[in-house]
């Protein structure tokens, strides 16, 4: 390759940084503020106070359930017409209904509304990690990827804010405008290189990651891998009022305030475990020492959580930092597969990681019933991190690998 072409292929490549890193912001800010808003705006439809805790699984249910429907479709889009029409359709899909999600006056609409939110989240990260991971040098692999999911994170702690601050009409509208304005900078992105030259091997078939029993067990230990971050957001973070209640705190922790400080930790530890990703030289390692982390300090949220409202704070930072394993999984996953599968697997395990707050927050209510809050809490988070630490068992290390290869 000339130095010409070098240069346009490098300064391709963090220009699909600096784009995803922005994108991620949107999608991360749209992700969160359902959790944020969720009393007000309830309220603002005709939810009563009872109902609040129900009717707010229900809300968070369906965004996740469209991320799981969308995983799947952006994931296939993305092998079968390319990275660059995901970054564009997806982003397009979600900021128009996260903007009319401030004109609601029905809770039936407002589930439809962020079952399509949902849907168009699903593909904005998963094929960002893709497009990066592909047009990046190996001895970048892991940096890229950290630097759009430490920007990202920005946009949770910045809607955590807007939420608490503003109304929660505005709070949706910020959140469709920011994203239509991104939809115009992205032009001029350019494609993968290793996707424009597939000629004729089968692309997107999203039938050949069940099929074929290796792939398949890489594949869902990923997925499994991300089940305590969502227990932590999904379950903890989001019902903190009812779960602090019941460990017997006097002061209830804010919401807006524990998804601020979590997503401030996430921040650095998405940016500092791709670095150590590429220091070891091992995705594994560095998963594994992020992981063990998340395990000890869980364990102290619900031993010590309860002393006190800043210590609950001081946790779920620490929480965030260690959850950070989160975006050297996705890469881990992009470099283990197929350049004509890589999107679809990719992103697809992304937001299977994503609808995994399903089980957990049914359980968690299920649970409720019998043991109460508290209780229930610790019993999903050991189920959690059990699974994720028997998945960690199954994964490959991918540092060194050449990401030039089909799946068959």
């Amino acid at each position: 390759m000339n130095d010409s072409k070098s240069e346009t292929f490098s300064r391709a490549a963090w220009l699909a940084v600096i784009a995803s890193s922005l994108g991620f912001f949107v999608d991360l800010y749209d992700i969160i503020i359902v959790s944020v808003v969720r009393q007000s705006s309830l309220l603002a439809v005709g939810i009563s106070e009872g109902d609040l805790l129900s009717k707010g699984l229900w809300l968070l249910n369906f965004q996740m359930a469209g991320m799981l429907i969308g995983g799947f479709l952006w994931g296939i889009l993305g092998d079968k017409k390319g990275r660059l029409t995901v970054l564009f359709g997806s982003i397009l899909m979600y900021s128009l209904a996260t903007f009319a999600c401030a004109y609601v006056q029905s809770y039936e609409v407002y589930l439809a509304l962020r079952l399509i939110a949902g849907i168009g989240l699903a593909g904005e990260l998963g094929a960002a990690i893709t497009l990066t991971t592909e047009l990046l040098p190996q001895k970048y692999r892991g940096i890229g990827p950290s630097i759009i999911a430490s920007f990202g994170m920005l946009g949770a702690i910045f809607g955590s804010q807007i939420g608490a601050n503003f109304t929660w009409q505005f709070t949706y509208q910020l959140g469709g405008v920011m994203g239509v304005v991104l939809l115009f900078l992205r032009l001029g992105l350019l494609e993968s290189g290793f996707y424009t030259k597939l000629e004729k091997a089968e692309r997107g078939n999203v039938f050949t990651l069940f099929r074929n029993k290796k792939l398949f067990k890489k594949y869902i230990s990923v997925i499994l891998m991300g089940f305590p971050g969502w227990f932590v957001n999904g379950v903890v973070m989001t019902f903190t009022p009812e779960i602090a209640k019941a460990m017997g705190m006097e002061v209830i922790p804010k919401v807006s305030t524990v998804f601020m400080v979590f997503f401030i930790g996430f921040t650095f530890g998405d940016f500092t475990c791709g670095l150590v990703s590429q220091y070891l030289k091992s995705r594994k390692q560095a998963i594994k020492i992020y992981l063990t982390s998340f395990v000890i300090l869980l364990a102290a949220f619900f031993i010590l959580g309860s002393k006190s409202e800043i210590w609950y704070y001081v946790i779920f930072l620490l929480l965030g930092v260690s959850a950070g394993y989160t975006i050297v999984l996705l890469t881990l996953a992009a470099e283990q597969t197929g350049t004509n599968l890589r999107a679809t697997a990719t992103t697809s395990a992304l937001n299977l990681i994503r609808a995994s707050v399903i089980p957990q927050t049914i359980a968690f209510t299920y649970l409720n019933t019998f043991f109460g809050s508290f209780k229930a809490a610790i019993i999903v988070g050991i189920l959690s991190v059990s699974i994720a630490a028997w998945a960690f068992t199954n994964l490959e290390e991918t540092f060194d690998k050449d990401l030039d290869f089909i799946e068959k």
